[in-house]
């Protein structure tokens, strides 16, 4: 498996021309309504890897959150010109033969941040300010962070529960007492997921979105030994079998959420 530092590394050329090509796009367009401009997804992440298509062009986008101003009304066509790609669902335009998704919104507070989804909140903490002349989101931002501080250990602490709750002796008999190992193997899938999660709570992160959390999971600082090993050990599954079940679950105990328990108080 490529690394997140790997690709890093490999793609640190070519996302620069990216960020230069975003450069240029906000030096070109209107600002007066806008409060802030944020790069945000994998350019921000520097681990931006599109496939080519047929076409020669990149099958990806650059991601920005653009903020208007308080009191603002105006739209993204009238910044951006129209929406290149309508089914996407956000303001999507070429610039430079560069395709970016703009999340276009009003200005988000630490209010409006508290109302946001998980995934979402992950997004916007990973971004980088690249337009905020007023300092609004950077002064919000210390609010921002205040409330991730506070909610983390909740997130963390409601988690580990359902992680328990899973794999409890009660859920365990009612599948094992029908032999569906199938379902007690789901369970404990769940499980892992659900720990991965806990994984960035005490790196003192929101998880970002399932789809791409576990892998971004070995890039963090405080995790369990050998947990590249651990976590593919674990992983892998014969799901008909009750004897690799309680192998898993074992070795899950143990090394993944014995791990967490032990750094739960950050």
């Amino acid at each position: 498996m490529k690394t997140k530092e790997a690709i890093i590394a490999q793609q640190k050329s070519f996302i620069q021309k990216m960020k230069n090509v975003t450069s240029a796009l906000i030096d070109s367009i209107n600002k007066s309504e806008l409060e802030t401009i944020l790069l945000s997804g994998s350019v921000s992440r520097g681990d931006f890897f599109p496939k080519k298509k047929e076409n020669g062009e990149d099958n990806g986008m650059v991601d920005l959150i653009v903020m208007r101003k308080k009191g603002s009304s105006v739209k993204p066509e009238e910044i951006f010109g129209p929406d290149q790609d309508p089914p996407i669902p956000y303001h999507c335009i070429k610039f430079q033969d560069v395709w970016f998704e703009i999340l276009f919104t009003d200005f988000i507070d630490a209010e409006t941040f508290s109302k946001y989804e998980e995934p979402r909140k992950y997004s916007i903490l990973e971004s980088q300010i690249l337009f905020d002349p007023n300092d609004s989101y950077k002064n919000e931002l210390e609010k921002i962070n205040y409330l991730k501080n506070e909610e983390l250990p909740g997130y963390l602490q409601g988690t580990l529960g359902y992680i328990h709750y899973l794999i409890s002796d009660y859920k365990k008999d009612r599948w094992y007492r029908r032999e569906a190992f199938i379902q007690m193997h789901e369970n404990l899938n769940t499980a892992i997921r659900a720990a991965v999660r806990c994984l960035f709570y005490i790196n003192g992160f929101y998880s970002p979105a399932e789809d791409r959390s576990l892998y971004y999971s070995h890039s963090l600082e405080k995790l369990p030994e050998n947990y590249r090993e651990v976590i593919s050990q674990v992983c892998n599954q014969i799901s008909d079998s009750q004897e690799d079940y309680f192998r898993r679950e074992k070795l899950f105990m143990e090394k993944i959420v014995g791990f967490i328990e032990k750094n739960k108080d950050f």
